[in-house]
């Protein structure tokens, strides 16, 4: 991803940085980003939505509802749709969310 003037490297390596000593993947940090942006994005002309603290518990015991119902697992560790093996979003939920904030910040500050 390129950077712009309003978002400096160290910026974007910030979040990144968290991830690695967290052992929470960035793919998954991005993908909850991005169901949260366009979660947003829809509710912007309905009624506002609910803010990210709320959003993501709410996110969170989906993601719980549906982990027992997964159980076919994964083969050679892949992941064919898009979702991560270990879902730190359950194993690390104040982790993840802080982290989640945090790229939220960076990649999407106006």
């Amino acid at each position: 991803m390129s950077q712009t003037a309003t978002q400096p490297e160290s910026a974007n390596s910030d979040w990144r940085s968290l991830c690695r000593a967290r052992r929470i993947d960035p793919a998954e940090v991005e993908m909850v980003a991005s169901r949260y942006m366009a979660y947003r994005t829809y509710m912007k002309d309905h009624g506002g939505g609910l803010p990210l603290t709320g959003w993501f518990r709410f996110y969170r015991q989906e993601k719980a509802s549906e982990s027992g119902a997964q159980g076919g697992g994964v083969v050679s560790d892949c992941s064919a749709t898009g979702e991560a093996i270990e879902q730190n979003v359950l194993t690390d939920p104040q982790g993840f969310l802080e982290i989640l904030r945090l790229q939220l910040a960076t990649q999407h500050s106006t």
